[in-house]
């Protein structure tokens, strides 16, 4: 697994005792009913093993312990969620088993509704992107997830094709994307709810388009660079941020130390490619519904795939950018 992935995912130990989980309230009809009607599914991957009276349960955001009665079932609904199965069909197959133990490994992030992935992204095997966002989303909420994002849309400044694994993801998913040109940034009349700048020559014809563009709308702006060594993923700038693109390579310019630029171009397909893809894309999905990472607050990364190495310069805002001054009433706009 490639290091990016690391500040994606927090591990957490989590310890369930007996009394607050195996033996909850019981769930009132209308719940139980609703219960009955989703499709769990397990975090891929996710493994667990029992000994003396517990199970120890590891999916990729979280390790947890469960403890008391019912362990046995607990396990071989995990075993046997493959999100095509009613947690009806379900109950009905694992001896031992009830509405309130799926509720709660829903309630324990510990397994996801199946209907919050998209019907485009399961088709195509990709629910491993979209499973990252969803340990933050009540079981209802999830359910919601595929109209949100049939009304969320993405504009695409600057080099297509090194992200174009990212943009099938997404139109899978159900949302908009559409490329803007450096010369006809407003081709669409709506405004897009993110805009993704993939750069290949670091400051090249579309990073001004895309920098006005995001200063005089409520979008978040990502950009992202494929290097000959790896990637620079950032900054990312939401729609209160105090800093934008031009006060970043102001900076640059004023204090040559403080930051680089890359002028090489990558060609062919580098080895880290797919891990870049699989990285741009949970990012995009993450801005989407408004899950940001925190490792890119105020700053960027800059992995090195070959040395294993990634560095996090930091983003300041810079006095008198002409950018932001023209963009001054943007927080009174959109708060």
């Amino acid at each position: 697994m490639s290091p990016l992935y690391i500040p994606l995912r927090v591990i957490v130990h989590w310890t369930l005792t007996t009394t607050d989980t195996l033996t909850p309230g019981i769930i009132h009809s209308q719940h139980h009913h609703a219960i009955m009607e989703t499709y769990p599914a397990a975090y891929s991957p996710t493994s667990y093993g029992r000994h003396d009276g517990e199970a120890v349960i590891r999916t990729p955001h979280a390790t947890k312990t469960l403890q008391g009665g019912g362990l046995e079932a607990i396990c071989t609904l995990l075993a046997t969620m493959d999100g095509t199965t009613p947690a009806s069909d379900l109950i009905a197959q694992v001896p031992d088993s009830d509405p309130e133990q799926i509720d709660l490994l829903y309630g324990a992030d510990i397994a996801y509704d199946a209907q919050a992935i998209p019907a485009g992204l399961a088709e195509a095997g990709w629910e491993r992107y979209l499973e990252p966002v969803l340990p933050a989303m009540s079981q209802p909420t999830q359910q919601t997830l595929p109209d949100r994002l049939a009304a969320r849309s993405v504009a695409v400044f600057g080099e297509y094709d090194p992200v174009s694994g990212v943009c099938d993801r997404l139109r899978a998913a159900g949302v908009s994307v559409s490329e803007r040109s450096a010369t006809d940034p407003q081709s669409h009349l709506d405004d897009p709810d993110v805009i993704f700048l993939s750069e290949q020559i670091e400051r090249g014809d579309s990073w001004r388009a895309a920098n006005e563009a995001w200063a005089t709308s409520s979008a978040t702006l990502i950009k992202t660079r494929l290097t000959a060594t790896g990637w620079r993923l950032g900054p990312v700038l939401t729609a209160d941020a105090r800093a934008c693109l031009n006060c970043v390579y102001t900076r640059v310019d004023a204090n040559k130390a403080g930051g680089q630029l890359f002028d090489e171009t990558v060609t062919g397909t580098p080895p880290y490619m797919q891990a870049y893809t699989d990285t741009v894309t949970e990012l995009l999905f993450r801005a989407l519904v408004a899950q940001l990472p925190r490792y890119l607050d105020d700053q960027f990364v800059v992995y090195d795939h070959y040395q294993g190495r990634r560095e996090t310069p930091r983003v300041f805002a810079s006095p008198h950018c002409k950018v932001c001054d023209n963009a001054s009433s943007r927080q009174e706009r959109f708060p």
